[in-house]
């Protein structure tokens, strides 16, 4: 700090922290200093123990936030194994879709789910919770389909429309996974803030990777029949 600087409390502060020792040298200091919280510290070590206690309580309430974090993503991480079981085991592509359905609205709390596909598929074409586009792809939607990462926030009233089509409620959100260029899933909630631009989305990532999987199974089973 150069005498030409103008004294302001950040670069007395900013002196202060290049020298911890000032206290030790001028002792007197002590008595002209004004404490904050003065009923809870009378003294600078009385404070320095109040405020490692501050510390401790943050630093506990971040392990007890981390901890519930890490226990919720283990019971998602067994929901999507178990719905992966279920897919997999699916009898046909109906049964296949059933099963998403229903696994979303138990185990992710999602109001609505829609499966949009690009092309046509004769098993999946009367099933109410698919859509299938068959080359009439709107070109925002398109792009959600092209693109390699999930999509959460939200959209227009006309785009949730397209989205979930004869919805029995207003949805306020949504995720949308790509399903490997085949279409994507649409998962909708009726919070506004259920799906946010900063969830995580590991777990609708690796569902969409699975729905891609069990779609081939699906294609495979349409040409066989054609």
């Amino acid at each position: 700090m150069s005498e030409t600087d103008p004294l302001t409390p950040e670069r007395v502060a900013e002196w202060i922290r290049r020298h911890p020792d000032l206290l030790c040298r001028f002792p007197d200091l002590i008595d002209e200093l004004q404490l904050p919280e003065p009923k809870q510290a009378v003294s600078l070590a009385q404070h320095r123990a109040l405020r490692l206690r501050q510390q401790n309580e943050q630093l506990e309430q971040r392990l007890r936030q981390l901890a519930a974090i890490a226990g919720e993503n283990e019971r998602l991480m067994q929901r999507l194994h178990q719905l992966t079981l279920e897919v997999m085991s699916a009898p046909c592509g109906n049964a296949f879709v059933d099963r998403v359905l229903t696994c979303m609205g138990r185990d992710f709390k999602a109001d609505e789910v829609r499966l949009h596909l690009v092309h046509s598929h004769p098993e999946l074409a009367e099933h109410a919770g698919v859509v299938i586009h068959d080359g009439d792809l709107p070109e925002w939607l398109d792009q959600l389909v092209s693109r390699d990462e999930t999509y959460c926030g939200r959209l227009t009233r006309q785009k949730l429309g397209k989205l979930f089509p004869a919805a029995e409620v207003t949805v306020g959100s949504c995720a949308l996974v790509p399903v490997a260029g085949s279409g994507l899933l649409a998962v909708g909630a009726v919070r506004e803030d259920h799906f946010h631009p900063g969830i995580g989305t590991l777990f609708l990532d690796l569902l969409g990777n699975t729905i891609a999987w069990r779609l081939k199974l699906v294609e495979q089973d349409d040409r066989k029949r054609a």
